[in-house]
């Protein structure tokens, strides 16, 4: 069985081995912020279980290698620039404008109803709120500013590149928090259908960007730094 570098960087990890998402996801582990970290470093911080994740990963390696390759599976290093920054925003950009306001719209209800009995809303309406504004700005720099000059290739982005991956780790930080605050997303007994809704929609949003963010720092920002 194949076993998992765990000196090998977190993103690079998963840029060898996309499999390994869903292993990372089940344990909390963020891949993409800190993408630099070692594959030790990023467990020992998000998880106590390095084991069992260990064993896991080995696991989803080995099943993923006994399949044939074709070309609907590219790794994301075989995308050209303008592939990568096609699929960002049609895989993700587009997934984020359209959800950010259906949650933060559904957000604000639970909060009337359910901020009383559950005050910890408060706190994650706040949070959300914040992350919204910075992401809606964040998206407008990269497709204004970064990937135009990216597909022209540009060699003078570096200050842009490192002022967007530094919103990143912004990013990442409040996203762990809101995990945090929600309890990894586990339900209140009392709450009602919106309250499960906005949860599984955060839940959902954390994947997302965790693939999103990994996407540019580990693949796209790495070939013009």
């Amino acid at each position: 069985m194949q076993k998992l570098n765990i000196e090998q960087t977190i993103g690079e990890s998963v840029t060898l081995h996309p499999e390994l998402v869903k292993v990372y996801m089940d344990y909390g582990v963020d891949f993409c912020c800190g993408g630099d970290r070692t594959v030790k470093e990023a467990i020992e911080r998000d998880t106590h279980d390095m084991e069992t994740l260990l064993l896991e990963a080995d696991e989803a390696i080995e099943n993923a290698s006994k399949f044939t390759v074709d070309a609907s599976s590219m790794k994301l290093t075989d995308f050209s620039t303008r592939q990568l920054i096609d699929r960002i925003i049609k895989e993700h950009h587009t997934y984020l404008k359209a959800e950010l306001p259906i949650i933060s719209e559904l957000m604000f209800k639970i909060l009337m109803v359910h901020g009383e009995r559950h005050p910890e809303l408060f706190e994650i309406h706040k949070l959300f709120g914040g992350l919204k504004t910075e992401l809606e700005g964040h998206l407008v720099k990269e497709e204004v500013q970064l990937f135009p000059r990216l597909i022209s290739n540009d060699p003078n982005c570096k200050a842009l590149i490192e002022e967007l991956e530094a919103e990143h780790d912004v990013a990442g930080d409040a996203l762990h928090e809101l995990t945090d605050l929600t309890n990894h997303f586990k339900l209140p007994e009392d709450a009602c259908t919106t309250y499960h809704m906005v949860y599984e929609k955060l839940k959902a949003l954390v994947a997302d960007m965790y693939m999103h963010v990994h996407t540019e720092n580990n693949v796209l920002f790495k070939r013009f730094l």
